[in-house]
């Protein structure tokens, strides 16, 4: 099948080809597509898509910002969540090539990085020729049509525990895939704020369990752990509900659950 490839130098050269090109697909280096779209336009060579911008709160990363770009910005600028994540992603000459938004975008299953960018409360922004949006990761379904992924923002929490997590094998994803990022920040021996979350076969961030734990009494006991357990296998396994999910994925979440919250014992 004979295949249209379109080019841009700028976003306003992608976004009128986006308004002007029936049925055309944006791609980005293509690391992880095994068939090009009939017609399809790639975001790598764009500059303003490719640009890191550093705030005392927040990082700001074009769409096209490849996971070596970011890596080398250096683990004491970014969330030690999300730096850990990108250091599990495939290998250097893939990092070298794979675009953050590519990772986030992936149709089948949610990959590495949309578990701790889920926890870090990151935003999307994506624009077309006429208006821009701003998505929060949490309430994000699918790219609106006829709109471009331009930029990621995201938050740099002042936490005091974090851990992520990858399930699967080591250089690549598959039905045993998936990624769990846990933060949490205390004050004066109390549970003030946390975060948990899972991306994989399906995305899981219960806000209400969230808010439940907040102000529990540090240090946790065994009994506060056994009913932290429980409330989120009950909040999980809803959410789980119709959901194509291993067993062994399943436990392993609650395993690492346990894990992220026995450190605050």
């Amino acid at each position: 099948m004979n295949k249209t490839v379109y080019f841009a130098k700028n976003i306003a050269e992608l976004l009128y080809h986006m308004k002007n090109v029936q049925g055309l697909e944006i791609v980005g280096n293509c690391t992880g597509i095994d068939t090009l779209p009939a017609k399809f336009i790639s975001t790598s060579g764009i500059k303003e898509l490719s640009q890191i911008s550093m705030h005392e709160r927040y990082i700001e990363l074009g769409s096209a910002t490849t996971i070596s770009d970011l890596l080398n910005v250096g683990s004491n600028h970014i969330p030690q969540i999300l730096y850990e994540a990108l250091l599990s992603i495939a290998t250097p000459n893939i990092r070298n090539m794979a675009t953050i938004a590519g990772n986030i975008l992936m149709k089948s299953r949610k990959h590495t990085l949309y578990a701790p960018l889920l926890a870090l409360d990151a935003s999307l922004e994506f624009r077309n020729h006429a208006e821009t949006r701003q998505i929060p990761l949490l309430n994000f379904k699918e790219v609106p049509e006829g709109f471009v992924l331009t930029s990621i923002k995201i938050p740099i929490p002042d936490v005091d525990i974090s851990v992520f997590r990858r399930t699967g094998p080591e250089n690549f994803i598959n039905e045993n895939s998936a990624s769990f990022a846990f933060t949490a920040t205390l004050e004066k021996n109390a549970l003030i704020n946390t975060k948990l979350a899972f991306a994989g076969p399906f995305v899981f961030r219960s806000k209400d369990l969230e808010n439940s734990l907040i102000g529990h009494r540090l240090p946790l006991s065994q009994k506060d752990i056994v009913q932290i357990e429980n409330l989120i296998q009950q909040e999980f396994d809803k959410a789980a509900t119709d959901q194509m999910l291993f067993d062994s994925v399943r436990q392993q979440f609650f395993n690492l659950a346990r894990y992220s919250f026995e450190q605050l014992t």
